[in-house]
């Protein structure tokens, strides 16, 4: 999963290479309360994702295994399985890993740690550079503390080393360089760290420095140390955290060196008393109650001394180690629970309750059982005996990377469809790091987006004062970026994570100068990876993403020419306002036979004014508010782009798309729209562009909805937020998904509920390439017998399906204090599940039925996307580090999209111990989408509200899903007078999967 968490065999040198494709932005720590807590800490609490873009494997383990010494369990079957794609791996694809257990612990723990050059200790100079100016200052690092400052009267001039999220040097800190002046031949010294900011919900996230130092020796100690460091800290705390056993000696043995201060002892004085113990809890982040830990305590110190010695020490940690779920799971497995688990049982546990094929590579599981059962062998086990698992080795087993709870993409797949058949995993917005009003516009935001598996990313281009062009969201208080330098960032990560396809979604506000000089640029920084011509001229339709491997398409408006001024001021047709269906403005076609993609652009700012002069609406359909004005942008009006153009003291008078520019959109001919029956809607290389509040005013009535899907099933087609969201929060993706839209652009620097389900959708199997094939009914139209779909309104039956599944909520491990939380208070946890599916209201809770625990269903849509159905277990008072909830959930539900159905867990905590906290934030999520989840017992990752992976907090899970069958329901007039009591008899009727009746998607839809 994360190469961060890697002991490479060469620490500190994956930054320093310049042809390498650095990291994950995005990752952020959780703050503890108190800088001084944190200066006492072990390690970080949080993963860090890291890619390479010489698509090479990281070296050591992807994924481990809680064990305590087995060496032999990480060998042979490590790359074929913790290295999915092979050892040519693009990238770690988003992680489905459990636990810090299924990420990475090297088999015999970490090693002693990197040697702290005497030099950083005692303070190097460095060079700061900001814009303004340089500064010479000394930097220090601080080893007890894990820090480096720059200023010890000032606690502020410093950051943790855990927070460290990625050092750049050499090319891949070039464009830093060059935007600060920093002169060529200071390259080899130049570097720049990026780091997570404590402490800031608004705004940037995250602050990037900029050094040189004196002297190349100097620089190379710096990066080395800091990423060697770094990475064992990681190490350190995933051992200690599974209590692997050699970590567990080597924490004992600095405990007794820092106690008897180095000085010679025998070993039978080293003892720890229960505020040692209580002190390796806390830095592990384990947060029971103080009687959880005093009985363990006591039941591990056998000779009442009340202080423990390495024996007793150890029986200590293999107490807190125990999992008494796993226990009983165990003893359902094993006939002879004293003996272990034989080859037998355990396959056909894999069979019958984890849903695993075992048939398909009966290889590969033997291999696994017999890991288990050498690390399960006693000394007193004969050679000749027959194999078999242990309690501890099946708790292990169920948080290794075997038993991840979605299935990783196979080694080779193809992706054999057209285009406009997939959904597209698409970025909003992409160069802001922060809100779309005063955000950061940084190539950090492009590296984010990408490493993450964004196939469509959003370049907002505008004339920068020196000629050339620069990237920002206009008319705010964002700052810009280098047209070219976003450019040269997207080409270089574009395949870091994914080989299919990339688009470039370019919103030009520029003169035709720097149109051109962009056209240049984009050439120049893609090269051969650029379409520039279709594969096949004599084919009209969109090539397959497998047909694209590691190509960058460009989507533009097409180029305006002079001629088409005059066809926007003949219209015909009737005047329906803004309906998406019949737009008001039907250009004439200047002969008869189609007309071909591009010949219809945009017309210049004076026609925009005519045609508003003559009372006809402000905008219709394609671009928003923007549809009329002559701005290539996709979100604001003439208004607003004129306001936009003083404010950023930007000319836009002349921005409509030239030909060396426009003739780059191949595959994606940026149109405005004019309707579907118009021909330019016909052209297979077109996509209409809306934003959402257009989108959802033109799709109210059925006939719209129809237009659109259908549309959709042969076009390309982008919905994207509205320009008031300042805030950059999401919509809901599934209201465009269940209408075939293929680019649902979300805003990527917030991680709420709208981009939480849109990582499910891209995050199993081969869903990871960013391209997921759409269900059938939204590529072709099918036709029951007799049940003519085309005829509309009035057809007799629709098929439907029922699904339903069931969620076991297990337990929770490791969970982490909320922020603000008292320091005499403990965890009280407590989880929430919620459904959402396309056929939601957006007002009602209607459509699933659930039972187990407590109904949470809110009537007033606490989640923000309409009303899900939820269900919530009971609390757990003082125990956030193993708490046991053991409660069953059932759902039922029916929908035309059995593969849009969402499920999301939220970790919440109760203020007091006995009621439930309705506005709290949560304290982790797991969202997943219920096709792509695997069955049986799993362990799910948890995530905090930055969409950073705990390093240990997980769940534990049973999950069981029913084939989906097939009904028939009524059509649109038949159901609105069966529509009372179908609540009532889905209620009644669900569990036993009898066929129900009710609303269709015409009413029960996303309005």
């Amino acid at each position: 999963m994360s190469d961060a968490l890697i002991m490479s065999k060469s620490p500190g040198l994956i930054r320093r290479l310049s042809n390498r494709a650095t990291k994950f932005a995005g990752r952020r720590r959780q703050s503890s309360t108190t800088a001084m807590s944190r200066d006492h800490s072990t390690g970080p609490v949080i993963m860090r994702r890291r890619s390479d873009s010489t698509n090479t494997a990281p070296e050591g383990g992807k994924g481990a295994l809680f064990s305590d010494s087995d060496d032999e369990l990480y060998g042979d079957v490590r790359e074929e399985y913790y290295y999915p794609m092979g050892l040519d791996s693009k990238g770690d694809f988003p992680s489905t890993t459990a636990s810090i257990g299924s990420s990475t612990i090297p088999a015999a723990g970490p090693g002693p740690g990197p040697v702290y050059p005497q030099i950083l200790l005692q303070g190097t100079p460095l060079t700061k550079v900001t814009k303004k100016k340089k500064k010479l200052l000394t930097f220090v690092l601080e080893s007890e503390a894990a820090k480096v400052s720059w200023d010890k009267n000032r606690p502020s001039k410093s950051f943790y080393i855990d927070d460290i999220k990625d050092i750049r040097a050499g090319a891949d800190a070039r464009n830093y360089r060059q935007e600060f002046g920093v002169s060529a031949a200071d390259e080899s010294r130049f570097f720049s760290i990026l780091y997570a900011v404590p402490d800031r919900s608004k705004g940037r996230s995250q602050k990037i420095m900029h050094l040189i130092a004196s002297d190349e020796q100097t620089f190379d100690l710096w990066i080395t140390t800091l990423d060697a460091i770094s990475k064992h800290r990681q190490d350190l705390m995933a051992s200690l955290s599974s209590f692997h056993d050699k970590a567990v000696r080597a924490y004992w043995r600095t405990e007794m060196n820092k106690q008897f201060q180095d000085k010679p002892h025998l070993e039978d004085e080293e003892e720890i008393d229960i505020v040692g113990v209580e002190r390796l809890c806390r830095s592990l982040h384990i947060h029971g109650s103080s009687n959880y830990l005093r009985s363990r305590f006591d039941q591990a110190d056998v000779s009442r001394s009340g202080r423990l010695n390495f024996v007793e020490f150890q029986t200590f940690v293999k107490l807190m180690k125990r999992r008494e779920d796993a226990r009983a799971i165990y003893r359902e497995l094993a006939s002879d629970s004293e003996k272990g688990i034989t080859s037998e049982e355990f396959f056909r546990f894999l069979t019958e309750v984890q849903f695993e094929n075992v048939e398909a590579d009966v290889a590969h599981w033997e291999d696994v059982f017999a890991k288990f059962a050498r690390r399960s062998k006693s000394k007193d086990t004969s050679e000749g005996d027959t194999p078999r698992m242990n309690e501890a080795a099946l708790a292990s087993y169920l948080i290794s990377t075997f038993n991840v709870p979605m299935d990783n993409p196979p080694a080779e797949y193809s992706l054999n469809r057209p285009l406009n058949e997939y959904f597209v995993s698409s970025s909003h917005n992409t160069y802001l790091l922060g809100r779309q009003v005063a955000g950061q516009s940084s190539v950090e935001a492009y590296i984010s987006a990408l490493n993450r598996g964004c196939r469509c990313v959003e370049v907002d281009c505008w004339n920068g004062s020196d000629g050339q062009p620069v990237v920002m969201h206009g008319r705010t208080l964002t700052s810009q970026v280098s047209f070219a330098d976003v450019m040269a960032t997207i080409s270089k990560y574009a395949f870091v994570k994914s080989p299919f396809p990339l688009w470039v979604s370019l919103e030009v506000h520029c003169n035709p100068q720097q149109q051109a000089i962009m056209a240049e640029i984009i050439k120049e920084t893609c090269g051969s990876k650029l379409v520039t011509q279709p594969i096949d001229p004599s084919v009209e339709q969109l090539p397959t993403p497998s047909q694209l491997l590691y190509r960058i398409l460009i989507k533009v408006k097409k180029p305006k020419m002079f001629e088409d001024a005059v066809v926007m001021e003949q219209t015909n047709g009737r005047n329906r306002g803004s309906s998406l269906s019949s737009p008001y403005i039907r250009p004439t076609q200047l002969d008869n036979s189609t007309v071909s993609a591009g010949l219809l652009p945009p017309s210049p700012y004076s026609r925009t004014h005519r045609v508003i002069s003559r009372g006809q609406p402000k905008y219709s359909g394609s671009e928003g508010q923007d549809s009329l004005s002559s701005s290539t942008s996709d979100s604001e009006s003439l208004t607003e782009d004129i306001a936009r153009a003083k404010e950023s003291k930007v000319k836009n008078k002349t921005s409509n798309i030239i030909k060396v520019l426009g003739e780059l959109g191949v595959y994606s001919a940026g149109l405005k729209f004019h309707g579907f029956d118009d021909p330019e809607s016909k052209s297979y290389n077109h996509i209409f562009s809306f934003m959402e509040n257009t989108f959802d005013k033109n799709s109210r009535t059925q006939e719209d909805k129809r237009a659109i899907t259908r549309h959709n099933m042969r076009y390309m087609m982008r919905v994207y937020p509205n320009g008031w969201r300042v805030a950059s929060t999401n919509f809901d993706p599934l209201k465009y998904w269940r209408r075939g839209v293929q680019m649902v652009a979300l805003n990527w620097q917030t991680y709420d509920l709208g981009m939480q389900m849109n990582d499910a959708m891209f995050a199993a199997g081969t869903d990871q390439s960013g391209y997921v094939l759409k269900p059938s009914e939204l590529r072709e139209i099918k036709m029951i017998p007799t049940v003519p779909e085309e005829a509309g309104a009035g057809y007799v039956k629709r098929e439907r399906k029922n699904v339903t599944f069931s969620i076991d909520i297990i337990s929770a491990q490791q969970l982490m204090r909320p922020k603000g939380l008292a320091p005499n208070r403990s965890v009280d946890p407590y989880i929430e599940v919620e459904v959402y599916h396309a056929d939601d209201k957006s007002k009602e809770s209607k459509g699933v039925v659930g039972e187990g625990g407590l109904d949470a269903s809110a009537k007033d849509g606490l989640s923000g996307l309409g009303t899900p159905h939820r269900r919530r277990t009971q609390i757990i008072q003082e125990n956030g580090f193993n708490p046991i909830f053991d409660k069953k959930f059932n759902f039922a539900l029916t929908t035309k999209y059995p593969e849009l159905v969402f499920v999301r867990w939220t970790v919440k905590c109760s203020t007091d111990g006995a009621t439930y906290n309705e506005r709290g934030p949560p304290l982790a999520t797991y969202t997943a989408k219920l096709s792509s989840l695997k069955q049986g017992y799993r362990t799910l990752p948890l995530y905090d509200n930055n969409g950073d992976q705990f390093l240990f907090s997980t769940l534990f899970c049973r999950i069981k899903i029913d084939p989906a069958t097939s009904i028939y329901v009524n059509g649109p007039e038949a159901a609105a007078a069966e529509s009372v009591g179908v609540l009532k008899t889905i209620g009644r009727t669900v569990w036993n999967r009898t066929p129900m009746s009710p609303k269709t998607s015409v009413d029960s839809g996303h309005q």
